[in-house]
């Protein structure tokens, strides 16, 4: 009988549409209005606004295909290589030095704290017992 399969043996499928889904590059998003405005009183003419619009667009659009066409791949591939070498460094190498790390600190932790107790608990019990005989007394006005 075949085992179930997680959730990470299938890859998500590819959205054409919605390219970025968690919102990573909100921030590089700039639209003509973004960079450009025309305050009351210092507007161009009608045409000169509509062609700078569609030249900037155009311009935008044009170059950021010719970029990515030419760079995207072989970025994609640089990218996917930096994760999987950071991914093997933190299963193979950072995990495991984590783990042992954490179990010799356990082990210190022990050792000082019975240190401390053996020290520190007959003092603090023997200045307990001498402020414990002190009462206070309030007297009504």
């Amino acid at each position: 009988m075949a085992e179930p399969k997680s959730i990470h043996d299938e890859p998500m499928p590819l959205d054409m549409d919605n390219r970025d889904p968690n919102n990573l590059n909100e921030h590089v998003r700039v639209l003509f209005e973004d960079a450009f405005g025309e305050p009351e009183g210092s507007h161009s003419i009608e045409g000169v606004w509509g062609a700078s619009f569609k030249t900037y667009r155009g311009v935008k659009s044009c170059c950021y295909i010719l970029l990515s066409l030419l760079c995207g791949c072989p970025l994609a591939f640089c990218w996917a290589l930096q994760f999987a070498w950071l991914q093997c460094c933190h299963i193979w190498c950072i995990g495991p030095c984590l783990r042992l790390w954490n179990m010799n600190l356990t082990c210190m932790k022990l050792f000082w704290g019975s240190c401390v107790h053996c020290m520190c608990d007959p003092c603090y019990e023997a200045y307990g017992l001498c402020l414990s005989f002190i009462r206070v007394q309030m007297k009504n006005g």
